[in-house]
Formats: C-alpha cells, sequence, structure tokens
C-alpha cells in the first residue's frame, strides 16, 4: 500500500513521461464522469478497458496499457479535486439553510448532492480497480530495465547535431537492429523534456552477425555511416519480450537517461 501511495506521488509530480510519444485518448474520462451519465454503463466501460490492460500485461506487452492507465488514473484524480472544491462550496452555501428553527432544503440542493456523491463513488471505484495495472505494470517496467544494458562504443563523446546510432536486439525475430537517433526537445509539456526520434537503417539476421557487435557495428561505420566521429551505443539484452510494446520504448527511454546523464 505504501509502495503504490509513493508511486501515485510520483506520477502527480512528473505528470505523465509518455514513452511512446502517441497520444492515449482511448477512453474520454470527461465524458465518462459528466453529470447525468449512465453510471452502470460507464463502469463497463472502464471495467473492459481494464481487464484488457492487464491481459497485455500478462503478455509482456507494457504499452500502450502502462501509459494509459497512468493517464485515467491522473484525470480522475483532477476531476475528483475539482469537485471536491464544488461539494465544499456546495455543503457551505447551497446544501441547507436554518430558516424559523427549520431546514429549507432545496430539490434541486438534492439532485446536485446525489450526482456529486455518484461522481465520487464512480471515481474512488475505478481508482482501485485501476490499481493493479499500475502496480503490475510498473514491477514488469521494472524488471525490464534492470535487465537492459547500455554500453558507449564510440571514442568521441560529440553528439553531432544530436544525431548518433545505437543497436538494439530484436530476440524474438533474431535480428540485430541499427538505428539512426536525433535528439530534440518536446515543449507541449510545462516542462519541456528531450524526446528522440529514431529510424531503422538495417536490420542483420542472427546467424549472419559472424563477429562480435562492436566490431560489426564499427565495420558499418567505415561504410555506411553519414555523420561525422558519430557517437554510438551498442544496448544489450536477453529477453525475449514483445520488441515493438516493451524492449524498444524502454531501451529508448534508457538510452536517453544515459545520453542526459
Amino acid at each position: 500500500m505504501k509502495y503504490f501511495g509513493k508511486l501515485l506521488e510520483t506520477l502527480r509530480t512528473k505528470k505523465l513521461n509518455k514513452i511512446s510519444g502517441k497520444k492515449m485518448t482511448t477512453l474520454d474520462v470527461k465524458k465518462l464522469t459528466s453529470c447525468g451519465s449512465d453510471w452502470e454503463t460507464n463502469q463497463y466501460a472502464i471495467l473492459n478497458k481494464v481487464k484488457l490492460w492487464l491481459s497485455h500485461l500478462h503478455k509482456n506487452r507494457l504499452f500502450p496499457a502502462l501509459e494509459e492507465s497512468i493517464e485515467l488514473n491522473l484525470s480522475l484524480e483532477e476531476i475528483l479535486k475539482e469537485n471536491l472544491e464544488c461539494k465544499l462550496w456546495f455543503d457551505n452555501e447551497i446544501r441547507a439553510r436554518r430558516i424559523n428553527e427549520r431546514y429549507t432544503v432545496y430539490e434541486k440542493a438534492h439532485q446536485i448532492e446525489f450526482q456529486l456523491d455518484r461522481l465520487f463513488e464512480f471515481i474512488e471505484w475505478a481508482i482501485r480497480l485501476n490499481k493493479p495495472v499500475i502496480e503490475e505494470g510498473f514491477i514488469l517496467k521494472n524488471f525490464i530495465e534492470e535487465n537492459i544494458f547500455v554500453r558507449q562504443i564510440s571514442f568521441s563523446d560529440k553528439n553531432y547535431l544530436g544525431k548518433g546510432y545505437f543497436t538494439l536486439p530484436d530476440n524474438k525475430k533474431s535480428l540485430l537492429n541499427i538505428y539512426l537517433y536525433e535528439m530534440g526537445w518536446d515543449w507541449e509539456l510545462e516542462n519541456s523534456r528531450n524526446v528522440m526520434k529514431t529510424k531503422l537503417i538495417r536490420s542483420i539476421p542472427n546467424q549472419l552477425v559472424k563477429n562480435p557487435v562492436d566490431e560489426l557495428i564499427h565495420e558499418f561505420l567505415k561504410h555506411s555511416q553519414e555523420l561525422y566521429e558519430p557517437v554510438v551505443y551498442v544496448i544489450e539484452t536477453d529477453l525475449d519480450f514483445p520488441y515493438k510494446e516493451t524492449i524498444f520504448p524502454l531501451a529508448e527511454e534508457k538510452l536517453i537517461s544515459v545520453i542526459n546523464s
């Protein structure tokens, strides 16, 4: 329980770091929490989505399930905070007034109170339901990160125009992939952050990789690359988890961390 609370506090502080770079809009949270909603239908919508996310995690497919789950949690907490302020105002100003030793309660006030209570119940239920997705997702994420290793093999520390190369194995398909990367900035968030654009240059079947990876990439740079004294990284992992949904985005995130360190 303490771990989950600490995790959520980190998410609130850092907001959502969208590793995949894709906009997560699979659930319209504003619509699901609007007054007059069909709460039962909305519960089914979230229940089905949580089941889908968990099924992906159980297949070691981390993204976009984890990102969508985090975004749902943050959006629900934001709506909860906004409406708690509304309920406080309602309790103080609208709910009841003492007149001639009796309470006069307006019908509209009853309706508002009922809708707010239903909203709070729905949000608290949805956050509890979503909790296992975030917990399992971060356990899986941490495990994978501990089994991805980044080595710089170039002699130069210069990052020419923010560009360089890295290799990453796709163990499911028995391929060694070589990428060109370019560092940039994402200015859309409140706190700008480094982002990486990548381009697949070559995929080499493992059976054709006769020499160690370091020798192979140096040979590639000698005959194929266009950058002057590029920075080159070798990313290694023995995991054969899904490449696109898990290995690549976490390897990219770890490489960005290494470059920025």
